[in-house]
């Protein structure tokens, strides 16, 4: 059976191009591991404010095996929040 993983990384402040290539770039080549990925950059909606954003994503990762944090994963506020709920829900995390 295939893993779910759930990407986490820096979005807000960035350029929506350049949130969107780091995560494609992570999605790839994950999935060509043999992943299901979920790239929480794939449906940005820019009318969204950053807590509905975060709440949204983290629901997604609750359903996922694994979260694979960016390298500029602690310059995320939300990531850093993924992160600390995945580690005390006992979830796999992989470092970049």
């Amino acid at each position: 059976m295939k893993r779910t993983v759930y990407i986490a990384g820096k979005i807000t402040g960035l350029p929506k191009e350049e949130v969107q290539s780091k995560f494609n770039n992570i999605t790839s080549r994950l999935t060509d591991m043999g992943y299901n990925v979920v790239n929480p950059a794939a449906t940005l909606e820019e009318e969204r404010n950053w807590r509905d954003s975060v709440r949204s994503d983290i629901k997604k990762m609750l359903e996922c095996d694994e979260v694979h944090l960016l390298p500029d994963w602690q310059e995320s506020r939300g990531a850093q929040l993924e992160r600390d709920i995945a580690l005390r829900l006992g979830m796999q995390v992989v470092y970049h």
